[in-house]
């Protein structure tokens, strides 16, 4: 019975994001731009039973093959109680980081442990200090999303047509930085814990695509979305970094 009510809860949800449009599975590829360079920006994402799939990659441009780095991230749609309600989440589950620094292969594993309440990460690397598996408790809340599954993250989680009904308000849910502890020494001011609190609203449209702004430790990161909820642009103003389509000049676009 409470697989039934399970599924029937699931499929009122996914109703209701069908009512909105949904985003398309498979890949798209992007510019990455920021102060190095323009680099190949792919994301992937599937939908197999009720596990989301993300993969994203940064390559050389024109060579797929030459990968500066690569997440791999998984979660799972489900539902917990809010109240006398429940609500829709996405429980992260596993993700698989590389990256390639001066050379140099370092990879970032996480995977959940539904007992102890928290994420197992496992750090490999040529430097002694990033060695390891250690164990961190999940902070008190309800809603996390791997950063670079944001996307993703945020429409099945419902946080994406919730902002757009009441807008200008701000919805709290919290980034697990996949990238961890990587992220924290390539940029500044991302703080230093594997979790950070987050806030998503609505920014209004420009030029037919809703704007939601992503804060996160006191920085802002802009995604544009088409009307189904495909990523169409994403800027990340402290970091320098923005992600357009692959045919698109950074001179043609108006944040």
């Amino acid at each position: 019975m409470k697989t039934i009510l399970f599924l029937s809860f699931i499929l009122s949800a996914c109703s209701n994001l069908l009512s909105q449009g949904t985003p398309k599975e498979g890949k798209t590829s992007f510019a990455y731009v920021d102060g190095s360079g323009r680099y190949l920006y792919t994301r992937e994402q599937k939908l197999i039973k009720t596990k989301i799939i993300s993969r994203t990659q940064i390559s050389a441009q024109g060579s797929s093959n030459k990968f500066l780095e690569k997440s791999v991230m998984v979660s799972q749609l489900g539902s917990i109680k809010d109240n006398n309600n429940r609500i829709v989440v996405l429980r992260p589950l596993a993700s698989d980081f590389t990256v390639w620094l001066e050379g140099k292969r370092y990879d970032s594993k996480m995977r959940l442990d539904v007992k102890s309440r928290a994420m197992k990460v496992t750090l490999t690397s040529p430097e002694d200090k990033w060695k390891g598996t250690t164990i961190y408790p999940f902070p008190p809340a309800k809603q996390f999303c791997f950063f670079s599954q944001i996307p993703d993250c945020l429409y099945h989680n419902l946080l994406l047509t919730k902002a757009l009904a009441k807008k200008g308000e701000n919805f709290p849910f919290y980034v697990i930085w996949d990238s961890y502890p990587y992220l924290q020494e390539q940029f500044t001011g991302v703080g230093a814990k594997l979790f950070a609190p987050a806030v998503v609203k609505y920014d209004g449209e420009q030029k037919s695509l809703s704007r939601f702004t992503v804060e996160v430790n006191g920085q802002i990161i802009l995604y544009h979305f088409s009307k189904s909820f495909d990523l169409v642009r994403m800027f990340w103003i402290a970091q320098g970094i923005s992600v357009v389509p692959p045919d698109e000049q950074m001179s043609d676009v108006e944040e």
